[in-house]
């Protein structure tokens, strides 16, 4: 519990900033706790801190910037879904599902058709009755990511450049990528246990509105 409630907890330094609208601040901590999980192995927690950094940043209308963590997150939800395969089909499915949403949200046709090929193989392969394709399963929560896609989309060239801290935002940004791309983590320490009810319901309501 004291963990949890130590003021140098990064994830909630962040969420308290954010709650204040003080979003540069908010989106250091995010980093910074997203940084910390990956290089733990935490994978699907670092992608959910990454997401919550990128839509502090298209409150702040740097929208190029969030594309970036969007997409890196999409990456890490892909790869925690292969690791979790062995283990929990049901986790591997939630999170091919997350990082479908985001792989269509910064419009990676390729990637989130891969995503989808995944999904549907593995959905079959658990119940072979399961006929349907990743767009249906998706169908109620399609609206809220096309809405978020078509404003990335137009204003993908927009930036603040009064940000705060902005220079120092956007080198823990291409810190936080370069650590993802480069495979900086190929043992995690231990696999991620999603909570469900708080996990997804908290990144739906954290997906850019």
């Amino acid at each position: 519990m004291d963990s949890l409630t130590d003021e140098r907890n990064t994830w909630f330094n962040a969420v308290r900033s954010e709650d204040s609208h003080n979003y540069s601040s908010a989106i250091l901590f995010y980093l910074e706790d997203a940084t910390k999980c990956v290089t733990r192995g935490f994978l699907s927690r670092a992608a959910m801190s990454a997401t919550c950094a990128a839509s502090c940043l298209v409150d702040l209308e740097d929208f190029g910037d969030a594309v970036d963590l969007y997409s890196v997150s999409a990456s890490l939800y892909e790869r925690n879904a292969d690791l979790a395969m062995g283990r929990s089909i049901r986790e591997s499915l939630w999170m091919l599902i997350h990082a479908y949403e985001y792989y269509v949200l910064v419009s990676d046709h390729e990637s989130s058709d891969r995503v989808s090929r995944k999904y549907e193989e593995l959905a079959t392969r658990v119940d072979r009755f399961e006929t349907r394709t990743i767009f249906e399963v998706l169908e109620n929560r399609k609206e809220n990511v096309q809405i978020a896609k078509s404003k990335l989309k137009q204003n993908a060239e927009l930036q603040q450049n009064n940000i705060t801290d902005l220079q120092k935002i956007q080198y823990s940004i291409r810190g936080f990528v370069q650590l993802v791309r480069t495979n900086a983590v190929e043992k995690p320490e231990e696999l991620d246990h999603l909570v469900y009810e708080s996990e997804s319901d908290f990144n739906e309501a954290r997906i850019v509105s």
